[in-house]
């Protein structure tokens, strides 16, 4: 077996200048990096509130209901009417305390979940969030309120409520009760 050949010395510099080099570069790209912001796409509650319980999609969702209202009336199923009602009553008490931040909107968020990408990709943000921490130094927030509404296909008059509410920012805390 032959033993090792050692490399000349002009190779061994050559070698410890690129892995310098390599060092170099890692250590700025990773400062630039850390640099960077990330855009984040945030909305207004309220506003998001409103155009969901004023939008086609949640009127979908409201005329199932009745459509099953009138079959179990007609069946005099009152198990299913009760029901149904209970439905209703809880529908209106839990939007009522969305509006007025009493109450997560969880429920809203998963519906509008699909519309997500097409929102990021028009504001050129990496997420869309109801809420940034504000310690995070690295995320600049882009208002993206304008374009839910917009895939909620709020109406003229869902638009001007919305505006009032975000001009006037009421107390809405007693709202749900």
């Amino acid at each position: 077996m032959r033993r090792a050949e050692k490399a000349p010395p002009e190779r061994k510099t050559g070698m410890k200048r690129i892995l310098r080099m390599g060092l170099v570069a890692a250590v700025v790209a990773a400062q630039c990096g850390m640099a960077q912001t990330v855009k984040v796409g945030t909305f207004d509650k309220p506003s998001i509130v409103v155009a969901f319980y004023r939008s086609p999609q949640w009127l979908a969702v409201v005329q199932e209901k009745k459509t099953e209202m009138q079959q179990a009336k007609a069946a005099n199923d009152q198990k299913k009417v009760d029901e149904l009602n209970k439905w209703g009553g809880d529908s209106q008490a839990l939007a009522h305390k969305q509006l007025a931040g009493a109450a997560p909107i969880d429920n809203i968020l998963e519906t509008m979940k699909p519309m997500f990408a097409t929102v990021e990709a028009q504001a050129h943000v990496v997420s869309i969030v109801a809420e940034v921490p504000g310690t995070d130094k690295t995320a600049a927030t882009v208002d993206v309120t304008d374009l839910l509404l917009d895939q909620l296909q709020a109406d003229a008059q869902t638009r001007q409520i919305v505006d009032q509410l975000r001009k006037t920012k009421p107390d809405l805390s007693g709202f749900h009760d």
